[in-house]
C-alpha cells in the first residue's frame, strides 16, 4: 500500500507519529513514533514536551543505548499492537506501525502548506511568514504548491518561533531532484547556507559519522542543498515518492538475515538515494570484512545498498564507490532471481552494537 513519507498520525492511544516510508503493509502504516504520552512509559533520558494538554516523551534513537534498549522493550509492553512482525523479514527486524483501526488523525503535510499558503499575510506570526517567504522562494525552481508540503511542529501548531526547523516535503524524486538544482545556483537575501562549522557541530553530536574523516565529511555535506537557513531559521527538506515512482513494492520480496558485513561497490545508480528507505544500486560489489560469515560466492550478487536514514542520502553519483556496513541479507522474490543487498538503520540497530557499527561513505582516494 502506498501512503506518503513524513505524514503525521495521531492515534487513540494519544501517540503522535510520523509516516515512515511510502511504501506500507496493507492494514497499517509504518511509522517513527515521534511524541509517547508519559502514562504507561516513561524516561528521564528523553526530552519532554508539553503537546496537546499532555506530558509526552520525545523519541530520540541517539540517547545513551540501555536506556533506549530498556524504554524500547517497555514500548512493546505497553503497545504491542504498534509493532510489526513482518512476514518479509527476519524476526529480529524492529518495525513501528498504526493500524488503520488505532488512527485519531492524520496531518497530511500538502494539504496543510496549501492552507496556509492561502492565508492572509498579516495573519501569521514570524515563523509562518518565514515559511510563506521560503516556499515562495522555491516556487522559483517551477514547482507548484501542490508539489510542495510542510511538516512537523508547523503543520502541527506546536512550534517555537526562532527555535523550531521548518520542514519542507517534496512530493515526488523528480520534483526532489529539480530543486536540488535549482538551489545550486539560486540566491535570495534571507538563504544562508550551513557553514562548516555548523556542520562538524553537527558531525560530532551523530557519531555514526565517526566513520568519515572531518574532510571526507564536509567535502560531502557542502554540496548538499537539502539544508540551509532561511532568515535565520533551520529547514531540512524531504524528498517522498508517488506510487509510480516507488523503487520496491512492500510484500513483493523476502529478506533472509545473513549477519553484519562490510562491502565496497561501484554506484551505477543514485536517483534512489533521496527517500526513505533509500538506496543505491551498485556493481562489483565485494565482501571487506563478513564478521565470521560464510560469504563464498555471493560478491558479485550484492546489488543494492540500503538505508533508512536520511543522513546517507545524495551521498554518492554513478561511477563512485561506497563503502558500507549494515545487515548482508538474502533477497528473493518470485519470478525474479535471487540477489543480495546490505541494509543499514534498521530500528533494531539502535538497541545493539550495530548503532556504531553501521555506516555508508563514499571511498576517498586511497
Amino acid at each position: 500500500m502506498h501512503f506518503y513519507e513524513s505524514s503525521i498520525i495521531t492515534t487513540k492511544d494519544g501517540l503522535h507519529c510520523q509516516v515512515y516510508g511510502n511504501e506500507h503493509p496493507m492494514s497499517s502504516i509504518l511509522v517513527k513514533p515521534k511524541y509517547i504520552p508519559t502514562g504507561k512509559i516513561e524516561s528521564d533520558a528523553l526530552q519532554y514536551r508539553f503537546i496537546s494538554g499532555r506530558k509526552m516523551n520525545r523519541l530520540n534513537l541517539w540517547i545513551d543505548k540501555a536506556k533506549l534498549k530498556t524504554y524500547i522493550e517497555q514500548f512493546k509492553e505497553a503497545y504491542p499492537h504498534y509493532m510489526l512482525e513482518s512476514p518479509q523479514h527476519t524476526e529480529e527486524r524492529l518495525f513501528f506501525t498504526v493500524p488503520v483501526d488505532d488512527i485519531e488523525r492524520i496531518y497530511f503535510p500538502r494539504r496543510g502548506l496549501s492552507e496556509l499558503m492561502a492565508m492572509p499575510k498579516e495573519a501569521l506570526d514570524e515563523h509562518l511568514k518565514t515559511v510563506h517567504e521560503l516556499v515562495s522562494f522555491f516556487i522559483g525552481s517551477g514547482l507548484r504548491i501542490k508539489d510542495l508540503g510542510i511538516t512537523y511542529s508547523t503543520l502541527m501548531g506546536h512550534y517555537m518561533s526562532n527555535i523550531s526547523d521548518i520542514n519542507i516535503v517534496v512530493y515526488g524524486k523528480e520534483n526532489f531532484w529539480k530543486l536540488m538544482k535549482y538551489l545550486e545556483t539560486a540566491e535570495h537575501p534571507s538563504l544562508k547556507w550551513k557553514t562548516d562549522e555548523e556542520w562538524l557541530d553537527f558531525y560530532k553530536k551523530r557519531n555514526r559519522f565517526g566513520i568519515f574523516s572531518e574532510d571526507g565529511f564536509l567535502r560531502i555535506m557542502r554540496k548538499r542543498k537539502s539544508e540551509g537557513y532561511f532568515n535565520g531559521c533551520l529547514f531540512v527538506i524531504f524528498a517522498t515518492e508517488k506510487e509510480e515512482e516507488v523503487w520496491f513494492k512492500w510484500g513483493e520480496e523476502q529478506y533472509s538475515s545473513l549477519g553484519l558485513a562490510a562491502i565496497e561497490g561501484i554506484v551505477t545508480d543514485s536517483h534512489n538515494s533521496i527517500v526513505r528507505p533509500g538506496c543505491y544500486d551498485i556493481k562489483d560489489a565485494k565482501v571487506i570484512d563478513g564478521n565470521g560469515l560464510k560469504l563464498e560466492g555471493i560478491n558479485n550478487k550484492i546489488k543494492k545498498i540500503v538505508f533508512y536514514s536520511r543522513d546517507y542520502a545524495m551521498l554518492a553519483h554513478p561511477g563512485e564507490k561506497l563503502r558500507a556496513c549494515g545487515i548482508l541479507e538474502k533477497v528473493s522474490a518470485k519470478n525474479k532471481e535471487n540477489y543480495y543487498r546490505l541494509v543499514v538503520g534498521y530500528f533494531d540497530a539502535y538497541v545493539d552494537e550495530r548503532r556504531e557499527k553501521e555506516f555508508i561513505k563514499p571511498v576517498e582516494n586511497e
